[in-house]
C-alpha cells in the first residue's frame, strides 16, 4: 500500500488453502532494500530474506500487550 495515498499497489491470489509467506515467496515481487515491509505474524520468515521488515509486538502468556505495545512495531534484525 502507498504510503501517501493509501493505493493499494499490488495484490497476489491462490487457489486453495494456502500460508500467506508461502504465497509471498511464491509471487516472486521484487522488493527493494529501502522498502518497508509491514508485514503480520503469517510472514514469519521474512526478515531472513528482508532486512527493512516489521511486525507487531508479540503478547506473552503471562504478560498481556498494553494499548502502546498493541500500536508498536518492531525491527527484527537481519539474518545472513
Amino acid at each position: 500500500m502507498d504510503k501517501h495515498s493509501k493505493k493499494i499497489i499490488c495484490i497476489h491470489l491462490g487457489k486453495g488453502k494456502k500460508h500467506d509467506y508461502r504465497l509471498f515467496k511464491e509471487s516472486r515481487l521484487p522488493i527493494l532494500n529501502t522498502t518497508e515491509v509491514l508485514a503480520d505474524s503469517g510472514y514469519q520468515g521474512i526478515q531472513k530474506k528482508h532486512a527493512n521488515s516489521k511486525f507487531p509486538q508479540k503478547r506473552k502468556k503471562k504478560n498481556p500487550l498494553n494499548r502502546q505495545q498493541k500500536k508498536k512495531i518492531i525491527y527484527y534484525p537481519q539474518h545472513g
